[in-house]
């Protein structure tokens, strides 16, 4: 029957008698529907439905809603053989019986370092693609599905065939940096599900959350998202371990199943066995010994029949022996291992087979791995599925099977002795380079674990490189764990020439990571780069050695030693101007002019930089990008921020505009993201709120698509300060000013100072004067060790006037010297930007005395000098607060 095509949806589920293992209960699906796919559902499967009728009506209501234009997203979430997933087969049966598109997704143990297995999967199946279609099919259906629903997409189906793994060689996807193009593609997304629900409901399940990996777990939050108002439901369904921010949209609901009572336990046994009164006594010592989980009661119950402690035929069991003599193992995995361990020796072997492959393996891959003939194998496969270790999970396009249980695979993996699974590792890589070598990118990650698993650290290594490399497109938060394998791995090679390079990578990319988007750690750069540069040494690179000096001064720089950092540079950069190697001297003076403008020796940094942009080519390839940016782009950058504080402020501007456009040609949204931040601080020192908000705006988006990235999310927060200053709201600035300090003191300590300072400023505005010193002082002593002295001379004005507003003529001998403190800071670094707001400072002093000449000619100089610095919405603001 199973290898027929039947229409039989009504036909429900009915009990074979009379078969081999009375235990089967079949549901036949019509093959030929959108599916091309039947499930086989055993009664232990069914039962574990028991007490699951009022968790589907919720579903069903959660339907009802969707199909009203109210998008839902369901959470089933419980213990692992609870029924989660039994419970959503019988909610997405009900749904195709509705005439109802349904597409499904699985997150697998092994596919934490696989990006987007899942929602491939997902969008492979609502485009109807299968292992059969070769990619020139797959794209013909791509694009039938996508054009059918907007004519608009023709422009991004080269960027959704690559995704999907099916590029077209006449049409490639346009070259985009890794987080750009994630972005385009999150945006188609939510274009597909929003109009592929226009027409008719849909509904789209994900299983097994809690194995999911970081770039899919980014996807599913824009999934989530674009659920709000459409006729779409997505469900999901994980165990309890697993959470996630999207949990607390309004449009979330969570469906919690709990384990099965004594009552509800005694059900499901008199399913199981029947209901003969020795059964029934089973029932309380079962429930306490499973806890009430559905899985490790039929486990229990199985293990029953086949050890003969009860005997009869389905429905009429009875115990044939004592419950005080009746052994009952403590946990599930016991269970299990003793029921594998009574299979015979092949079925046994194959099936530890299966489990190195996955949950679910296509019978072709186990048949090329496990050697057996193919009589054997069929045999050894209906033995296994007799036994209900494992089910036949599709018969078209390709036969494929999955564990009954992730416990049963876990387990039979275990048993595994270490070298015949490190054998079964080695083939099943060698299997998958050989039959897939069109996607080998996207098996990176898998291959890695492979190899690593079968105990080849060489190949491991490369494999940990590729994915690193090939992962860093997408997600830049999942680079570092393929970098760091591949730095332990090294330590298992020969020393030769290969091995240095690889380790070299490692320990370059890795110090890359720390010096930008994470927590500075100076112990583990410091051994980063003295492990780096040892290899370096080792095959004579100094080039190497180079870079990984530049990466470890980028970690100072992180910790705030400013200081050090400025001596690394100045050295960094001499090494590299004795060599003709112009990259290195143009990366080295990336490096130099940053520690020149963070230390406000702007002077200095202008000179270098100008004489750096005028011989740096507009393009190097990416490989020679030390920071991982275009090296010209940084350079304009760094002589917008000396612009921006030297009194400039038009050009400053102007040149913003154009590292903007650089960046954006580079393809390199992260450094978009900061060139917006330091826009929106230009456009704040020169009074204009609305650019400031704007810019500020336009980076949180990109942020928003960064994973893990501290320093940039701090100066996104910095920037929605300088805004919130510019506008007029302090109060929020406070908030926001007070997010970047926290996110600072741990990613970028250099400018921690500048967002002490913003908080400071943004307390004075907001009238906490006690609050406002406090902070003032805190982002003197941050600049001090910082080196910042531009953004100390403001904290000075802060003190100054805070000081002034809470104790009046009091204060006059502290706050005057706390204004010539910031005097002496603006002359020293030449922050001709401040000049400005010194006179506006000295004006306030000026009123506590009751000097009103004084106090408007300094005014009257404050409004002069911003105008001359390009700052015109300032001294406009003068003109008005002060009535001249």
């Amino acid at each position: 029957l199973a290898r027929g095509y039947f229409d039989l949806e009504d036909l429900g589920e009915f009990r074979v008698k009379g078969v081999a293992n009375p235990m089967h209960v079949y549901r036949l699906n019509g093959m030929g529907t959108s599916r091309n796919r039947f499930d086989v559902s055993r009664s232990r499967g069914l039962s574990r439905f028991v007490g699951r009728a009022s968790d589907l009506r919720t579903l069903e209501d959660a339907l009802e809603q969707t199909a009203a234009g109210n998008g839902q997203v369901i959470g089933v979430v419980a213990e692992a053989g609870t029924g989660k997933s039994r419970l959503c087969f019988e909610f997405l049966e009900r749904c195709r019986a509705k005439g109802m598109k349904v597409f499904e997704g699985r997150a697998v143990a092994h596919g934490r370092n696989i990006p987007f297995l899942p929602i491939l999967n997902v969008f492979r199946s609502y485009f109807g693609i299968t292992s059969e279609d070769n990619d020139n099919a797959a794209r013909v259906k791509i694009a039938g599905h996508m054009m059918v629903l907007d004519q608009q997409f023709a422009d991004t189906l080269p960027l959704v065939y690559d995704f999907l793994g099916v590029a077209d060689p006449q049409n490639p996807a346009p070259r985009l940096d890794p987080e750009v193009r994630q972005r385009q593609l999150i945006g188609v997304i939510r274009q597909i599900i929003r109009s592929a629900s226009e027409k008719q409901p849909t509904v789209t399940m994900i299983e097994d959350l809690h194995w999911l990996d970081p770039a899919s777990a980014e996807f599913l939050e824009h999934m989530v998202d674009a659920r709000a108002g459409t006729h779409s439901l997505l469900l999901l369904n994980f165990r309890p371990e697993y959470r996630a921010e999207w949990m607390q949209k309004s449009w979330y609901r969570q469906i919690p199943l709990t384990p099965l009572d004594e009552r509800a336990t005694a059900e499901l046994l008199t399913s199981l066995l029947g209901s003969h009164q020795s059964i029934a006594s089973l029932a309380a010592s079962i429930h306490q010994r499973t806890g009430g989980n559905p899985f490790f009661i039929e486990e229990v119950v199985q293990n029953l029949i086949e050890t003969k402690h009860v005997e009869g035929s389905a429905g009429s069991y009875r115990l044939v022996t004592a419950l005080e003599r009746l052994e009952v193992p403590a946990t599930v995995k016991s269970i299990l291992a003793s029921r594998i361990d009574r299979l015979a020796e092949r079925e046994k072997r194959l099936l530890q087979t299966a489990s190195v492959i996955g949950k679910d393996f296509p019978e072709t891959l186990l048949a090329e791995i496990a050697g057996l003939p193919v009589d054997e194998l069929k045999s050894a496969i209906a033995t296994l599925r007799r036994a209900e270790f494992i089910y036949e999970l599709s018969l078209y396009p390709s036969v494929e099977y999955a564990f009954k249980h992730p416990l049963t695979q876990e387990v039979a993996l275990a048993s595994l002795l270490t070298e015949r699974k490190r054998k079964i590792h080695r083939t099943l890589a060698e299997a998958i380079e050989r039959n897939d070598p069109d996607h080998l990118d996207e098996r990176a990650p898998l291959l890695a674990h492979h190899w690593e698993e079968a105990g080849e650290a060489l190949a491991a290594a490369r494999w940990h490189k590729r994915a690193a490399e090939w992962v860093g497109r997408t997600d830049v938060a999942a680079a570092p764990r393929h970098w760091q394998r591949v730095r332990e791995l090294r330590r298992a090679l020969p020393d030769d020439r290969e091995a240095a390079r690889l380790g070299i990578s490692a320990c370059r990319y890795l110090l890359l990571a720390l010096g930008f988007r994470a927590a500075a750690d100076v112990d583990q750069a410091r051994a980063l780069l003295k492990e780096g540069q040892a290899l370096a040494q080792a095959i004579g690179d100094q080039r190497a050695s180079l870079y990984l000096s530049m990466m470890y001064g980028n970690v100072i720089r992180g910790d705030g030693d400013v200081a050090t950092y400025l001596e690394l540079a100045i050295e960094n950069r001499r090494v590299a101007f004795e060599s003709d190697d112009l990259a290195a001297q143009i990366n080295a003076s990336t490096h130099l002019v940053d520690a020149f403008e963070l230390s406000g020796r702007f002077a200095e940094a202008l000179q270098t930089v100008d004489l750096e942009i005028a011989h740096a080519p507009r393009h190097l390839p990416r490989e020679e990008w030390a920071w991982g940016f275009n090296p010209h782009s940084l350079l304009r950058c760094f002589r917008a921020m000396v612009l921006t504080w030297v009194g400039r402020l038009r050009e400053a501007l102007e040149e913003w505009g154009r590292v903007l456009r650089m960046s954006e040609e580079d393809g390199t949204p992260e450094m978009t993201g900061y060139v917006l931040c330091f826009t929106a601080r230009a456009h704040y020192l020169a009074g204009d709120a609305d650019r400031a908000l704007a810019c500020g705006r336009q980076a949180e988006a990109i942020s928003r698509g960064l994973v893990e990235h501290l320093g940039l999310t701090a100066r996104v927060h910095l920037a929605s300060a300088h805004a919130d200053l510019a506008g007029g709201r302090p109060v929020d600035a406070v908030g926001s000013a007070r997010s970047a300090l926290d996110l600072l003191r741990r990613a970028d300590k250099a400018r921690a100072g500048e967002a002490a300072t913003a908080l400071a400023v943004a307390l004075l505005d907001a009238g906490d004067l006690s609050a406002a010193l406090s902070a003032a002082e805190e982002a003197i002593a941050l600049c001090r060790r910082s080196l910042r002295a531009h953004h100390e001379a403001i904290a000075h004005g802060v003190l100054a006037r805070a000081l002034l507003r809470r104790d009046g003529a009091a204060a006059l001998s502290a706050a005057e010297a706390a204004l010539v403190d910031a005097g002496a800071l603006i002359e020293r670094t030449g922050s001709e930007t401040l000049a400005p707001a010194l006179c506006e400072w000295r004006a306030e002093l000026a009123a506590v005395l009751g000097d009103e000449t004084t106090r408007t000619s300094l005014l009257n100089q404050a409004i002069e000098g911003f105008e001359s610095i390009g700052a015109p919405l300032q001294a406009a603001r003068i003109r008005k607060e002060a009535g001249i």
